[in-house]
């Protein structure tokens, strides 16, 4: 299951990144460029405590 969020949330990233290269001067989309990375971060911790 983490797997498959792991996955979801790194397609997310992906996408944010690309609306950010489309619109370098977008604040909203480099916050959620942000918040997704963010999430990233904490799905790929606690998978490496389990």
């Amino acid at each position: 299951m983490m797997s498959e969020e792991i996955h979801t949330q790194g397609l997310l990233v992906v996408d944010r990144f690309q609306a950010c290269a489309a619109a370098p001067d977008d604040l909203e989309a480099a916050r959620l460029c942000d918040a997704a990375l963010a999430r990233l971060d904490e799905l790929l911790r606690a998978a490496g405590e389990s």
